[in-house]
Order: C-alpha cells, then sequence, then structure tokens
C-alpha cells in the first residue's frame, strides 16, 4: 500500500469517525438529559441507561450511513480517486 491510499483511508476513517461520534453523541446527551428531567432519574443513571445505549446504537448507524454522503459533500478524499491506482476503481493501469 503506497503512502497516497494510506492517507486517503485514513482521511476517509477520521472524519466519518468524528462526524457519527459527534453526530451520535448530541442527540443521545439530549435525549438523557431529558429522561432525567421528566422521570426524575439521577445522572448515572440516565447517561447509563439511555444516553450510552441510544450513543451506541446511533454511532453504529451513522458509521454505515455516513461515508456517502461525506464524498458527496466533498468532505472526505478531496484528491482526485484515479491518482491513487486500481484499489479505488481507476484502470488506467490496464
Amino acid at each position: 500500500m503506497n503512502w497516497k491510499r494510506l492517507l486517503a483511508t485514513v482521511d476517509l476513517w477520521v472524519m466519518v469517525c468524528l462526524a457519527s461520534f459527534l453526530s451520535a453523541g448530541f442527540p443521545a446527551f439530549v435525549v438523557a438529559g431529558l429522561c432525567r428531567i421528566a422521570f426524575k432519574l439521577g445522572d448515572n443513571e440516565a447517561i447509563l441507561a439511555i444516553g450510552l445505549p441510544l450513543f451506541i446504537v446511533l454511532f453504529s448507524i451513522f458509521i454505515r450511513g455516513l461515508p456517502e454522503p461525506l464524498r458527496r459533500a466533498n468532505m472526505v478524499m478531496t484528491t482526485d480517486p484515479s491518482t491513487f491506482g486500481p484499489w479505488f476503481g481507476s484502470n488506467d493501469e490496464s
């Protein structure tokens, strides 16, 4: 694996994981806070029983679904994929 492919892979994973972490963390925190107020739960019970499972579920959903929208938004892999060779589907060396 050359360094350009490695850079593109690291770029993809860092952006997807960061976007998934932030996109899952905010609603999980808000829902846990609302449940804490509504059901008179303690801090630990609300975060561990409601927030953490919700965060894990949302994080896994976003990990699976975010790469394509991030590519379309040009936030991932800003370099032309054809310069990376056959690993990204370019058949220029045939």
